[in-house]
């Protein structure tokens, strides 16, 4: 059993007191349970809100507190308190980690229950890359069930996972195509996050085909089968990456965007991957992550991945530059469903692209309410060995 507030110690009253006014005064993050089990109260935390409420009051009022009491403060329990926060903070970072490490442990354990991958075309011996041919996709939305409505009342886009494994196999067959015209020694896959719809407003539960773990299963485990059928129809050694985006979130407990930005389900579709080819050589995911932000190199070129969620990703474009003092060829970015090309810049090997990719899903009812969208598709770009961008082949669904 806890204290009562009036068993309290002086000093640990006045400390408790100081306590309340700076969380009222909105200078303390902790909350009202923190300041319940730091004191060890037998009380409610509607108590220590009404206690805050009176000490408002008396401010109000115009009564000020002895400050000067506060210098007597005994330090030992100052120290204490530093201790505690210390210790709070190392606990709840490592609950989060140990959450994250169970989950990726969790999901390791269940693919090797799986098939094994075998990819039984003979792999050309790898040589060096002077061509790379760059295939951009991304906003998947995978998961979401959806029918958009034009002027005159048809169907002018519809979704779900039926449609997005059709569209994968479009995809297959225009990089087939591509990879025989131009002759390529590597392929890359960038994916620019939303992998998958996630559950960022209420209103998504009604298009929701699947829960937000069961479709992170079912599109890691399609997209690795498709990527088994790409090797084996090029065979050419492939590289993939992946960011996150910010439908992949699962904001716990009503938080907001980007207050848990690793609690992410698209991380675990990249550990999924990275587990499924460990031993392959010819399909290499380069991280069993999706980090925000992942630099590439192409051909001696760098290109910077991540979502684009920026509304001025021009001015994003060049922070980036300025930030890390490094020059970067090109950003590749989707996030607002149409295809968009610019240069933002120059540097010493050529203009900075800026290169938004337009949306695996197409237009869905968010695009439509705020009137945009564009078809679905994809973009591959031909980069070469000192030269650069050769070509970019646009990819419509």
């Amino acid at each position: 059993m806890g204290k009562n507030i009036d068993e309290l110690g002086q000093q640990e009253m006045q400390m408790l007191v100081k306590e309340i006014i700076d969380k009222k005064c909105r200078h303390s993050s902790k909350s009202w349970i923190d300041l319940v089990k730091e004191y060890d109260l037998d009380c409610s935390t509607d108590t220590l809100r009404k206690i805050g409420v009176g000490i408002d009051l008396a401010q109000t009022a115009g009564m000020v507190f002895d400050t000067e009491s506060q210098k007597h403060i005994d330090r030992g329990f100052t120290e204490r308190q530093k201790l505690y926060d210390i210790q709070r903070d190392i606990n709840r970072n490592m609950r989060e980690f140990s959450r994250t490490e169970l989950i990726c442990e969790s999901v390791r354990e269940a693919i090797k229950l799986l098939p094994k991958i075998e990819i039984n075309i003979p792999h050309k011996k790898q040589t060096k890359v002077r061509k790379d041919l760059l295939v951009c996709m991304g906003d998947f939305h995978y998961g979401a069930n959806f029918s958009v409505m034009g002027l005159d009342g048809k169907i002018i886009n519809e979704y779900d996972s039926q449609v997005f494994e059709k569209r994968i196999g479009q995809l297959l067959r225009h990089i087939i195509q591509i990879c025989e015209k131009e002759n390529p020694d590597q392929l890359t896959i960038m994916i620019v996050g939303d992998m998958l719809d996630g559950i960022l407003r209420a209103s998504q539960l009604q298009r929701l085909e699947f829960g937000v773990v069961e479709s992170s299963m079912r599109f890691a485990e399609t997209f690795t089968l498709w990527l088994v059928k790409l090797e084996e129809s090029v065979n050419i050694p492939i590289r993939v990456y992946a960011v996150r985006g910010n439908h992949g979130e699962i904001r716990p407990l009503g938080s907001k965007a980007g207050q848990f930005p690793e609690e992410n389900m698209e991380r675990i579709v990249m550990h999924y991957l990275y587990a499924r080819f460990e031993d392959q050589v010819s399909v290499l995911i380069e991280d069993n992550d999706a980090p925000m932000t992942k630099l590439i190199d192409v051909c001696g070129y760098k290109y910077l991945l991540l979502h684009g969620q920026n509304t001025d990703i021009e001015s994003m474009a060049k922070d980036y530059v300025n930030l890390y003092q490094r020059p970067i060829d090109a950003f590749i970015i989707g996030h607002l469903h149409k295809t968009q090309s610019f240069t933002t810049g120059i540097i010493p090997d050529g203009n900075v692209f800026v290169e938004r990719v337009p949306s695996f899903c197409g237009i869905d009812p968010y695009a439509q309410s705020k009137g945009y969208g564009a078809l679905p598709g994809a973009t591959a770009i031909l980069v070469e060995e000192g030269y650069g961008r050769r070509c970019v082949y646009p990819i419509i669904f």
